[in-house]
Parts: structure tokens; C-alpha cells; sequence
């Protein structure tokens, strides 16, 4: 009768990681929670999100709605297509959105001349209102979230997460 012979162990990377998880006082053990870039933004997006909710208070519209405004301030007559490809969503969401924004009087739908299917985006004197409202709090909000950099590195640090978040090449 044959007897079974163990079959050593390659040397292999599931290997390594296996030796290292099951020794983390090596070094070995990536440490994602403190080396991730994605990671680093969330727990500032969530930090951030905390704060910003603390400021503007429970009955305050969502961050996609306060940056739906502000383009409709900013851009007035702008149309929804134009306004649902500078939010990065679908024609159908924009709609919501809008009929939110129409809902809570801070916008009205103005038809355009000559396009039936379409219409132009301006904010109502309530929105105008809303839009100065959020402004103010937005200021004391983005005191206090950069309290602890110097004007220097706050713009270090928008201009670099502007570089993450519009970076359109493809990874390799």
C-alpha cells in the first residue's frame, strides 16, 4: 500500500501574503487604511458630508440639488440637458431633479422658442434667496473644514482632487 506524500508548498505570492497575514509584526501586511488614496478621499468625503449637513441643518436639499442651484444661478436660461452633463447624470435623473427644484419653488421651467421638447432653467426669487442662504453657510462650512491648512495648501489640495476627478485618461 502506497502512502500519501505531503506536496511541499510553491513559493508563490499567495503564499507570501498567506505568511504575512498570518505574521502582521512582519511588515508584510499592506496597510490600505493609511496608503489608499480612494480610502483617504472617502473618509474626508464622509468627514466633510457630516459637517456640511451639521451647518446647513436636517431640512436642507441634497449636495446634488445645493450644485443644480448654483449652476442655474450662475447660468441662467441654461437648458436641463446642458445642466444633467455638467452634473454627470442621465436625462432621466436631471428630471427629477428639476421637478424637485420646481416643487420647492427654487426654479421654474421657461419654455424655448422654436424647441418644444426643451426648456431653459432660472431660479425664483425664493431660489435666489435659497442660493445667497447657502452661500453664507457654505462660507463658514469651508472655514471650518479647512481650518487646519494654510491658503496655500487649501488650493494645493482643490487643484490636485480636481486633477483626480477630472482625469479622463485610461489606467494601464
Amino acid at each position: 500500500m502506497k502512502t500519501a506524500h505531503p506536496v511541499a508548498a510553491k513559493p508563490d505570492a499567495d503564499n507570501s501574503l498567506a505568511a504575512a497575514q498570518k505574521n502582521p509584526a512582519s511588515g508584510d501586511v499592506p496597510d490600505i487604511l493609511h496608503d489608499s488614496l480612494g480610502y483617504a478621499i472617502q473618509r474626508a468625503k464622509v468627514r466633510t458630508y457630516e459637517m456640511l449637513f451639521a451647518a446647513y441643518g436636517e431640512d436642507t436639499i441634497s449636495p446634488a440639488r445645493m450644485t443644480a442651484l448654483s449652476i442655474i444661478g450662475t447660468q441662467p436660461g441654461t437648458n436641463q440637458s446642458a445642466l444633467a452633463e455638467q452634473l454627470r447624470i442621465t436625462r432621466a435623473s436631471i428630471v427629477k431633479v428639476i421637478d424637485n427644484l420646481e416643487a420647492l419653488e427654487l426654479v421654474q421651467r421657461c419654455s424655448i422658442p422654436g424647441d418644444r421638447r426643451s426648456y431653459s432653467l432660472l431660479l425664483t426669487e425664493k431660489g435666489r434667496q435659497e442660493l445667497l442662504s447657502l452661500y453664507e453657510k457654505t462660507r463658514r462650512y469651508e472655514v471650518r473644514i479647512a481650518q487646519d491648512l494654510s491658503p496655500d495648501e487649501r488650493a494645493l489640495l482643490i487643484s490636485l482632487l480636481d486633477r483626480v476627478a477630472l482625469s479622463d485618461k485610461p489606467s494601464t
